[in-house]
């Protein structure tokens, strides 16, 4: 008896963490729910056992597992499933639950987003148009198996308006985030080998685009290094971007791990299958998470703001990646 309120707990919280930080979850509660707020607040310190119709009506409202819920003990973790496919949840829809996840961390005063990136993060893309494209045109293709794309070659007029709009929102609410980055010299390898293979399997309509998004991919590399240079994701003279901590790794970067840090909330997100995505806030799992990647800055060298030797070796050593890729073409 005494784990229900635990798992009740647990269940809330995981609601919580999906609303805006300007709604008032009692309140919220009280009107999804039809109660009072008093009522409300009753089942939130758990002096009240919600009912089963409750718990079905929540889980549906905001997506999340009851088994998971159920199955919940001190060696479990309940995740929420974000599988892309070209049907059900959409590559689209796989943005605009970026989008979103982006807005809910944004509505928070005291925020933080932490990334361990393999591989450049996704948000850096969106303001260079062919280099985008080819991302979210490679993403479908190739990954996906997109059935309408399968005899096309890439051409960025087979990504639609939509997804670039959607991936322009991302950029500027990422850009608004105080963000901490650990990155490796190889983190801009895997876009490289992408645009490689596409070159040498002949599926570029126009093979000056190979050279086009190699050149964008260096304009965002020149904006990064800018980025950690001012300790700022800003652009513009003027302009207030979110504050930009860069850390470099050499050997404890396995994957793609994403931790939200919004006041006294935490939530995780691990990559799998190229992107799709678990996410939980369950306060053991983050607290680990959290730890673990205090571990790795503490075992990384911080290149912005200062360190600028080491930051001109680490960008220049990502530009001669892109200038080998160029050379690439030539052979």
């Amino acid at each position: 008896m005494s784990e229900t309120p635990n798992i009740q707990a647990s269940f809330l919280g995981q609601i919580r963490l999906k609303l805006p930080a300007n709604i008032a979850f009692a309140e919220e509660l009280a009107d999804l729910l039809n109660i009072s707020r008093d009522s409300a607040y009753r089942r939130i310190r758990g002096e009240t056992l919600l009912s089963i119709e409750e718990v079905t009506l929540l889980s549906n409202k905001f997506g999340i597992s009851l088994d998971a819920l159920l199955a919940q003990t001190s060696e479990t973790v309940m995740f929420h499933v974000r599988q892309v496919s070209t049907t059900g949840f959409t590559f689209e829809k796989y943005l605009e639950s970026i989008k979103g996840n982006l807005e809910t961390i944004n509505s928070f005063p005291d925020k933080e987003l932490v990334y361990c990136a393999k591989d450049i993060p996704i948000f850096y893309y969106f303001p260079y148009p062919e280099l985008a494209a080819f991302k979210m045109f490679f993403w479908m293709k190739t990954v996906l198996r997109y059935p309408e794309l399968e005899n096309k070659k890439f051409s960025s007029s087979h990504v639609s308006g939509v997804l670039k709009g959607i991936g322009d929102k991302i950029w500027s609410l990422y850009s608004k985030i105080p963000s901490t980055e650990i990155w490796s010299d190889e983190t801009i390898i895997v876009v490289i080998k992408q645009l490689q293979f596409y070159l040498e399997c002949g599926l570029f309509e126009d093979s000056k685009s190979y050279k086009v998004i190699l050149g964008q991919l260096n304009d965002m590399i020149g904006n990064i290094r800018h980025f950690a240079e001012v300790g700022s994701k800003s652009t513009k003279p003027g302009e207030q971007g979110g504050a930009f901590s860069l850390y470099k790794n050499e050997i404890l970067i396995a994957d793609n791990s994403i931790f939200f840090k919004m006041s006294d909330k935490r939530v995780a997100f691990l990559t799998y299958n190229t992107f799709n995505i678990l996410s939980t806030s369950d306060p053991s799992f983050c607290r680990s998470t959290e730890d673990h990647l205090a571990n790795l800055i503490n075992k990384s060298s911080l290149i912005s703001s200062t360190a600028e030797k080491e930051r001109s070796k680490f960008f220049n050593r990502m530009e001669k990646e892109i200038k080998l890729a160029e050379e690439h073409l030539e052979e």
